[in-house]
């Protein structure tokens, strides 16, 4: 069960779950994480991101993360969640009960984690979003009144903000 969850509904064509999912492990990876990717039979993806090693897990530190990709109409929805997993149970018990320095450890480390899952939606919303800007065509597109992005002319929401256009 994670204690920091982001859900967000992306508005882009759900064609683009495996190149949003890619860019996720590449870019993660690059930065020393621990990422697998795994197929969903709706056509989405389930990536798990983890970072650290048995000592960092005792002290909790130890990142993790989960972030799900499903299609949804003609949609994407983003699902990312960080907290306690696994090992890190075992820090948040004795912190709870025997030493107030490993509880501040165990704190630190989840707010450290909670920019992982907005560091994703971010990486999601520039594949769509640069995905839409090669396909550009002047005499198809609008701008969002709330962000002034370039969206289909037929669009009911903005792909970025997801209001009202």
């Amino acid at each position: 069960m994670g204690v920091f969850k982001t859900n967000k509904m992306l508005y882009g064509n759900p064609i683009l779950i495996p190149n949003i999912s890619s860019a996720i492990v590449e870019e993660f990876r690059k930065d020393g994480y621990e990422v697998t990717s795994q197929d969903l039979v709706s056509g989405g993806k389930d990536i798990s991101i983890t970072k650290g090693g048995m000592f960092k897990a005792i002290i909790g530190m130890k990142t993790a993360l989960k972030i799900s990709l499903k299609p949804c109409d003609n949609k994407i929805q983003f699902e990312a969640g960080v907290g306690i997993f696994g090992l890190q149970a075992i820090p948040a018990a004795i912190a709870l009960f025997v030493a107030w320095p490993v509880m501040i450890t165990q704190i630190w480390g989840l707010v450290q984690q909670s920019k992982l899952d907005d560091k994703a939606l971010e990486i999601a919303e520039r594949v769509i979003y640069n995905n839409t800007q090669s396909n550009y065509k002047p005499e198809q597109y609008k701008f969002c009144p709330n962000d002034g992005s370039r969206v289909p002319a037929d669009a009911e929401f903005c792909p970025y903000c997801g209001r009202k256009v």
